[in-house]
């Protein structure tokens, strides 16, 4: 019952906010993208990845000190997906080391950036490994500075 509760309110946010990402011509069928990716002469991959495309949330904040972020919302899209991380486009770029959750349709997925390369003005090609413990999960609120709480863990999001 929480997952089609979930479901239902992440198409509602999803039709709601608009998409800025211009997707470049090698992107043009990402939507018919299924199954195993091909491996490539270089690749040291560890894990195989997997055509996963879609729509999700990207919520961004202020992960880094040299980099300041508003805390926001912006839809973006799922390219592909390995058991150890995620890759994804996003309208603005995004720096190796900072923190973003990405929201799926099925799940919360806490990510910290690898890499970013540029595709045009309003599209970049993020790849990022997951955080496996996501501390703020257990860690309690703040209940005396509430603005200073950092779990990000979406209840008034959602709700």
């Amino acid at each position: 019952m929480l997952e089609t509760v979930y479901s239902q309110k992440m198409k509602l946010l999803l039709d709601r906010l608009r998409c800025r990402i211009q997707l470049p011509d090698q992107f043009a069928d990402l939507e018919n993208r299924r199954g195993v990716l091909p491996a490539q002469a270089l690749d040291m991959r560890h894990t195989t990845r997997l055509y996963c495309p879609g729509k999700l949330l990207i919520e961004s904040f202020a992960s880094l000190p040299s980099v300041p972020r508003n805390h926001q919302y912006v839809v973006g899209y799922s390219v592909d997906i390995s058991s150890s991380g995620i890759r994804f486009l996003h309208d603005t770029e995004l720096y190796p080391g900072e923190q973003v959750t990405l929201w799926t349709s099925a799940q919360r997925l806490t990510c910290t950036v690898i890499r970013c390369r540029r595709l045009n003005e309003l599209c970049y090609e993020i790849g990022s490994s997951f955080i496996d413990d996501d501390p703020s999960l257990e860690a309690p609120q703040d209940v005396e500075n509430p603005e200073q709480d950092r779990s990000h863990r979406g209840e008034d999001f959602l709700n």
